[in-house]
């Protein structure tokens, strides 16, 4: 993103003598302009110069626009199939500890069934709480 600054002073200074009485005038003029493209009367200047440039230069504002959108597209689809892995993953851990159970309790384990299923359920639980959790807080700390 650009940013354009045109900021101008312009000085008068008067100094009547006369009478021993001392006038000064001051004026300041400052404008700023910030967008992706030029102010419109920067724009008219760049086509003065270059022929066309005007619209070379929206064009290559679009063109950045369309590819920034691109890669925030790919960011998000990516998160998203990140996130949907982690709960496959978590899933298939759930499913292979309570069959680890059953089979330990089918064989008469029952402090292993219940040390597997404990620890297993305790992590999967504790995992997606506090991921949720630190997502809320880290979202509550960028408003502050």
């Amino acid at each position: 993103m650009s940013r354009n600054k045109n900021n101008t002073l312009q000085v008068k200074k008067s100094k009547n003598n006369v009478s021993h009485q001392h006038e000064e005038i001051t004026q300041v003029q400052a404008r700023q302009y910030s967008g992706p493209i030029p102010h419109p009367e920067i724009l008219r200047g760049f086509d003065e110069i270059v022929p066309g440039a005007a619209e070379r230069i929206l064009t290559m504002a679009e063109e950045n626009g369309k590819h920034q959108r691109e890669i925030e597209k790919l960011h998000l689809t990516s998160a998203y199939n990140t996130i949907r892995r982690g709960q496959i993953f978590g899933l298939l851990i759930g499913i292979l500890a309570f069959a680890t159970c059953i089979i330990a309790l089918y064989f008469g384990s029952e402090i292993t069934a219940m040390t597997i299923g404990g620890f297993t359920i305790t992590g999967l639980v504790t995992v997606f709480v506090t991921n949720k959790f630190r997502k809320t807080n880290n979202s509550n700390n960028s408003i502050n």
